[in-house]
């Protein structure tokens, strides 16, 4: 695809913010609670090792989405007309967007940028799925004891569960695969059965930001967010 028909950068307005940091605190999340269930399971140290096995020294490249300008305009205009409603709490119509749109928007979107080439999403009927190369020097790297994973990526793709029904965000994993393995069904089970975020609420600003929401779903390939603010 031509320069031409790519968005224009962006860097003077951070547009989509809720949106983004929806996004990222369901990314952390998810990783926080995997990282949680395994080092219940298995002790700090067993855990290190393990998050040390199943890394690697260089990130994976991950699929680009490319838009061309118009739609990624009219596509930043829905996001953002949404995110001002839901800040301002007024009733505005469902925010409706597909795979390719969200990794769009991580491509485009100053807001974006730390998710951009770390993750790349695809919905299929119900499910989100996902690949992810996260570099542990974001996250687990800073925890007590788990420093030997700095400058070490978790590269691997995903799938979860995403809803939001009466006030309760519910997230689980469906499937999980990291340098082309995945954990025994047992464990897999058990990670089934586990809503990832379930202590997300713990958090004041991401307990406010649930409340202004009515529902997420995904179906038929989409992810629907509804405003709770009424007309």
């Amino acid at each position: 695809m031509s320069d031409q028909s790519k968005p224009s950068p962006q860097p003077t307005k951070r547009r989509g913010c809720f949106f983004y940091g929806c996004i990222t605190v369901l990314v952390i999340v998810v990783l926080v609670g995997i990282a949680g269930f395994f080092a219940v399971r298995y002790g700090l140290n067993k855990f290190a090792a393990f998050v040390e096995q199943y890394t690697e020294t260089s990130p994976m490249k991950l699929p680009v989405v490319q838009m061309p300008t118009a739609e990624y305009a009219e596509l930043d205009k829905r996001v953002t007309a949404f995110n001002d409603a839901l800040a301002s709490q007024k009733a505005t119509p469902p925010l409706v967007l597909t795979g390719d749109e969200i990794n769009a928007l991580m491509v485009n979107n100053p807001a974006w940028q730390q998710l951009k080439g770390k993750l790349y999403v695809m919905i299929e009927e119900d499910q989100i799925k996902g690949q992810v190369s996260m570099p542990m020097d974001d996250g687990l790297a800073q925890l007590p004891g788990l420093s030997k994973l700095k400058g070490r990526f978790l590269n691997g793709s995903a799938s979860l569960k995403i809803s939001l029904q009466d006030g309760t965000l519910f997230v689980t994993m469906q499937s999980l695969q990291v340098k082309g393995q995945s954990p025994p069904e047992n464990i897999m089970a058990q990670l089934r059965a586990r809503n990832l975020a379930q202590n997300i609420y713990n958090d004041p600003k991401n307990a406010e930001t649930m409340r202004k929401l009515e529902s997420i779903e995904v179906k038929d390939g989409k992810i629907t967010i509804k405003s709770s603010a009424k007309e």
